[in-house]
């Protein structure tokens, strides 16, 4: 008979899996609340994009938390419970995420000012290509009010949620949670 003590020597208890799935379920919340906030009558159809502010910090600093396939997932609930073009907002975070992941090298050394800057393109970046996916679809172009204000007030919001994000990070690290 063998030994049992050999089974939990090579037993792997450090598992990324139990992080994905929190990490993924916050995006999941922030589109949740995304939607919440499409309701009120001052970000009626224009909401920020909190979850890609979130997907965005989590896959510059933390890439294995937030795996390609989980990102596209809350991308596509984002477009089915936001009446988005189905796909549309799903496709255009990943594209932002390959890129992003591409030159992460750079960003990780980048002051916030940079960063934010750089932020401000990405999400430009999405939201022209779902206007673009939307009009090709629809065969007419949206009001680009309301685009321009989700824009504006997602920029705005973008150092608050980077502090909360960062304070919630180190608050776990500190409890030993978090790497």
């Amino acid at each position: 008979m063998k030994d049992q003590r050999s089974y939990f020597q090579t037993a792997n208890f450090q598992s990324a899996l139990p992080y994905q799935f929190l990490a993924g379920a916050v995006g999941l919340c922030l589109v949740f609340i995304e939607v919440g906030m499409a309701q009120m009558p001052v970000f009626y159809g224009a909401s920020p994009l909190l979850s890609w502010i979130f997907v965005y910090y989590i896959r510059l600093y933390h890439v294995s938390l937030l795996p390609v396939g989980t990102v596209f997932l809350i991308g596509l609930i984002g477009d089915l419970l936001l009446s988005d073009v189905l796909g549309g907002r799903a496709t255009a975070m990943i594209l932002a995420i390959y890129v992003t992941d591409a030159r992460r090298a750079r960003l990780e050394q980048y002051d916030f000012g940079s960063l934010w800057f750089d932020f401000v393109i990405f999400t430009a970046g999405i939201l022209i290509f779902q206007l673009f996916f939307f009009s090709i679809i629809n065969l007419a172009i949206p009001s680009l009010n309301a685009i321009l204000f989700q824009l504006g007030v997602t920029i705005i919001l973008f150092p608050i949620s980077f502090f909360l994000i960062t304070l919630s990070h180190r608050l776990l690290q500190r409890l030993g949670l978090a790497s």
